[in-house]
């Protein structure tokens, strides 16, 4: 077990952390995460969180203090940018593992880690600079604090540090993303306890969480109201109650099923082994949940995925509090479908899967030759450009690696061993990705660039005008804080609208007023979309470049 651990701990080092370099940042989430971590750093103010030196309330601090930490200990790249979540990814996968080893036994902690580890969705997260991971760290380990808690019978100084460290994560989580830290914990925990029949325990419990949370929460919490007072207003109302009920204040509506299909998806490749997972519920599947852990993965599953689905705002990272209950569930299946020790039932499932993507890489690589002759099909040439050889040469060796441990798995007799090989099937893909990314993807996701490609034109007294997602990366790339909105604020609303700051956001009129009064400065103003440059006065020298637009007036 000493060795699988190892190599369990190698294998995240190697997916998780090896590729967070590879490529670059993509728009609108990661620059801005970035940038507001690096302004923190440069303006020396770690109390309230700045876009473009504007304030920025959507998010309370934690999440911008830990992207901040790992700019200073490893400098403004993108490997510092995605580090946080990382980080907070394996930590959520240990958290699991504390909490299975201790209730449910080496070989549930060993699934339920790796199926945890190994989802897409998860995986698609972890690499990715969001709040959404250390979020999803904090109530996991909350969870976890509370479950160690709730098993000690009698109160001992077990029972009491395991609520202080329940509370103490809840608080973290509090000051990355706000109030859903109590949300969620209070939906899984209230139902539990009366699953249970101890709900007279809800009136005991959480005083001593709630102590851990004041103390946790409490200082930064008076420090910026204190800074600004209308922060609680803001970060309450508007970025709480309102986005929650009202769905033409979300930024992202969408349909009440909206993340039925986000963890379907999410749950690859695990979502292959369903029936294998079913079978080993089949005969236990009352006994299961009659299990005080089973009961607790149920409702940590199922409460907040239906507050998640209720809200009237959805992304797909915001589910991600519900996929260490998932492990838990499908380990247990799993864990079920081994012991019972008959392999020829998981083969076909096998077989299919070695199929399709023998078939995909096939017409993967019939079309790449088909379009690198310059055959068009509605305007597209391919996934891949003529000089992007290296990169399809890698997807393809990645899905060659997943067919060849997928025909180990349907080779091996032990039926653990042939898991393992369908697990370790798709990591290949996984790493392959951060390094495959097609060029069409990042012309439109990715602006580094471009940008960088006008780098060297940028002078500190060149002004700046930016038009909605884009002004997070030119603060990022360019290093500057001073850069002007045209036309619409966007996410930045809030912060333009400050007395201190309103003069930041140009109309045509303004930005023509600017151009006439100082003839002979260098101004870039960088678009998003080619129509809003027929917006703008004649320019004497202007560049067009893919989706991105530059304007230069002289």
């Amino acid at each position: 077990m000493r060795r699988i651990y190892l190599l369990i701990i190698g294998l995240f080092i190697i997916l998780y952390i090896v590729p967070l370099g590879l490529r670059p940042l993509f728009t609108p989430d990661e620059p801005r995460y970035a940038e507001i971590a690096r302004e923190l750093i440069v303006h020396n103010d770690w109390v309230v969180p700045k876009v473009n030196n504007l304030r920025y309330f959507e998010k309370p601090i934690m999440g911008h203090w830990l992207n901040a930490a790992s700019l200073k200990l490893f400098g403004e790249n993108n490997f510092a940018v995605r580090f946080a979540s990382a980080l907070a990814a394996g930590m959520a996968g240990l958290a699991l593992f504390m909490l299975l080893k201790k209730f449910a036994g080496d070989s549930m902690a060993l699934w339920g880690t790796v199926i945890f580890l190994s989802s897409i969705l998860v995986y698609g997260i972890g690499t990715f600079a969001v709040l959404d991971g250390p979020t999803a760290f904090f109530l996991t380990a909350a969870m976890t604090g509370f479950f160690f808690a709730y098993m000690e019978k009698q109160w001992n100084a077990r029972k009491v540090g395991a609520l202080l460290l329940f509370g103490f994560f809840c608080g973290l989580a509090f000051l990355t993303k706000g109030f859903l830290a109590f949300v969620v914990p209070a939906i899984i925990i209230g139902p539990f306890l009366i699953w249970e029949r101890r709900w007279k325990e809800l009136f005991i419990l959480p005083w001593i969480p709630a102590l851990a949370v004041i103390i946790t929460a409490l200082p930064w919490s008076l420090l910026i109201h204190f800074r600004d007072n209308d922060f609680w207003n803001y970060f309450f109302w508007i970025e709480h109650v309102q986005r929650f009920l009202k769905k033409e204040e979300s930024q992202h509506p969408a349909p009440f099923w909206f993340f039925i299909p986000v963890v379907i998806a999410g749950s690859i490749p695990w979502l292959f082994l369903l029936q294998s997972i079913i079978s080993g519920y089949k005969e236990r599947c009352v006994e299961a949940f009659k299990q005080p852990l089973m009961r607790y993965a149920a409702c940590w599953l199922v409460f907040p995925f239906l507050f998640f689905s209720a809200s009237s705002g959805k992304l797909a990272t915001y589910v991600l509090p519900c996929f260490p209950p998932i492990a838990i569930l499908i380990a247990y299946g799993l864990d079920n479908f081994m012991a019972r020790n008959k392999p020829g039932k998981i083969d076909l499932t096998l077989k299919i899967l070695l199929s399709v993507l023998a078939v995909a890489a096939i017409v993967l690589i019939t079309a790449q030759i088909v379009f690198s002759t310059g055959i068009k099909i509605k305007n597209f040439e391919g996934l891949y450009g003529k000089d992007e050889l290296f990169k399809f040469t890698l997807v393809i060796a990645a899905v060659a690696l997943w067919c060849s441990l997928l025909w180990m798995a349907i080779s091996a007799r032990d039926l653990k061993k042939k898991i393992a090989f369908f697990a370790l099937g798709p990591l290949g893909c996984f790493f392959a990705w951060n390094a495959a990314v097609p060029n069409l993807v990042l012309d439109v996701k990715a602006p580094e660039r471009i940008l960088m490609k006008y780098a060297d034109r940028i002078t500190p007294d060149t002004m700046l005008v930016s038009y909605k997602n884009l002004l997070t990366s030119i603060c990022w790339y360019y290093k500057r804080d001073d850069v002007y909105i045209y036309s619409k604020a966007g996410e930045l609303e809030y912060g333009i609208n400050k007395p201190d700051s309103v003069q930041r956001l140009l109309t045509k009129e303004d930005f023509e007023a600017k151009v006439q009064a100082a003839p002979r400065r260098k101004i870039f103003i960088i678009l998003e979309s080619p129509r809003l440059i027929k917006e703008m006065p004649a320019s004497s020298d202007s560049v067009i470049d893919k989706k991105i637009l530059f304007q230069e007036y002289k």
